[in-house]
């Protein structure tokens, strides 16, 4: 394969995050229109989310963002085989992390009936998910934007 191939394998992982993390914040934010609660307390119930997601990723999901850069760059330099990549990228102990957050948002909207708990959970972990797609895309220039 050569680099113009690698691209959709290299962004795969980063979209994945940023998709993930985007539809739980939609259902966060369908929360908010909810005329029986005040949007100061989703406000503040936000900013609680933010700085707990930024706290998560930075303990949790940043390793992923760096691992998953590093094989990035290893595929790109055809230091490592595609077959490896998909293995290491999609079969590992990161994407089960991710799905088992994704798992979590689901298994909770069952159990959690209230609506400001559900807009916390959800919030938290779309924030933390996006911000390692961000990162992701923006601190991997060069195997990304090779032969686009």
């Amino acid at each position: 394969m050569n680099t113009n191939q690698h691209n959709l394998l290299i962004y795969l992982p980063g979209i994945l995050w940023l998709f993930a993390g985007v539809k739980l914040l939609l259902k966060a934010s369908r929360i908010v229109y909810d005329p029986v609660f005040s949007f100061r307390l989703f406000f503040l119930l936000a900013m609680g989310a933010w700085i707990i997601a930024s706290l998560k990723y930075r303990y949790v999901l940043s390793k992923s963002v760096s691992y998953q850069r590093e094989l990035a760059h290893q595929l790109t330099s055809n230091n490592i085989s595609t077959k490896n990549y998909i293995k290491k990228s999609f079969l590992s102990k990161r994407i089960f992390i991710l799905l088992s957050m994704m798992l979590m948002a689901l298994l909770i909207r069952n159990f959690i009936n209230n609506p400001a708990i559900l807009f916390f959970i959800r919030s938290t972990i779309g924030y933390s998910l996006i911000k390692a797609a961000t990162t992701y895309f923006s601190k991997h220039p060069n195997a990304l934007s090779t032969n686009l």
